[in-house]
């Protein structure tokens, strides 16, 4: 270790950095971790850089996913840079927003869905679910679909600070029907199973970024597509209607809260 110097703020002058051990409990789980921090020999304050404790924080989430299974942020970092993968090639395989793959690499702990699609997009040969309806994932075309809800709804389906509660209801089914009837999805989004129905994963994360996105940048919906969506529209003309369908889908009910509802179970769907 390299010897370095910091002061001591109650003016015993150079404060020594020196390794530590930290037994902390992280979600249950009791962990000890290595760190380095500022120590004075005078007064015996200690003391840690933003540096230091975030460095610290990002070990004790490693320690944590090493634990649990999941993989640690360098370990996907590495994993990604071996695929020559990208932040952003990595979030389109998954179809998540790329903030979540910049938490992840950075000590943010993933859940156990979210390593499970990690590992699909390194190892695809694993691929057990079809997680995005054959198509690659858009945020610009989910708001492209929304905004087909919103001319026949008369009013915006996604509002800023929105938990889409509705909106992600009728954007499943809007997906779910297409890869059903066309083949693929219309939006490449993938859906887990959570107490209040299917909702996007990582819905909180991708809210604002899908009503700040660029729609013209969407490949646009085809006249299929639009009937589809004309049909939910006609199938629930309340977007609570599509609310409280979703929880009458056995393809819903029959999954855990978190996981993924993959479009193979599509061809089950039974209120549209």
């Amino acid at each position: 270790m390299n010897e370095q110097m910091h002061n001591c703020p109650n003016g015993h002058g150079f404060m020594e950095l020196t390794e530590y051990e930290q037994q902390v409990t992280f979600r249950g789980i009791d962990l000890t971790c290595k760190g380095t921090q500022y120590a004075c020999k005078t007064c015996g304050l200690l003391t840690a850089s933003i540096k230091q404790a975030g460095a610290m924080q990002r070990a004790i989430a490693d320690h944590y996913r090493a634990k649990k299974g999941l993989m640690t942020g360098q370990e996907i970092k590495i994993k990604r840079k071996e695929l020559d993968m990208t932040q952003k090639s990595l979030a389109d395989a998954m179809s998540v927003g790329i903030a979540s793959i910049k938490r992840w690499e950075g000590g943010i702990v993933q859940t156990p869905g979210m390593d499970k699609l990690l590992r699909q997009a390194f190892w695809p040969n694993e691929r057990e679910i079809t997680v995005s309806g054959n198509r690659p994932f858009s945020i610009e075309r989910i708001k492209l679909v929304l905004m087909e809800f919103d001319t026949l709804y008369h009013h915006n389906v996604l509002k800023d600070g929105d938990k889409l509660l509705y909106s992600a209801k009728l954007l499943w089914y809007a997906d779910m029907a297409a890869h059903r009837e066309l083949g693929r999805s219309m939006t490449g989004a993938t859906y887990a199973a959570l107490a209040m129905g299917s909702q996007l994963n990582n819905y909180t994360e991708l809210a604002p970024d899908i009503l700040h996105s660029d729609e013209r940048k969407a490949e646009p919906l085809t006249p299929e597509e639009k009937r589809i969506i004309r049909r939910i529209y006609d199938k629930f003309p309340q977007e609570k209607d599509a609310f409280h369908a979703s929880h009458r889908e056995a393809i819903w009910i029959k999954r855990s809260i978190g996981e993924i509802i993959p479009y193979a179970d599509s061809s089950e769907l039974q209120e549209l």
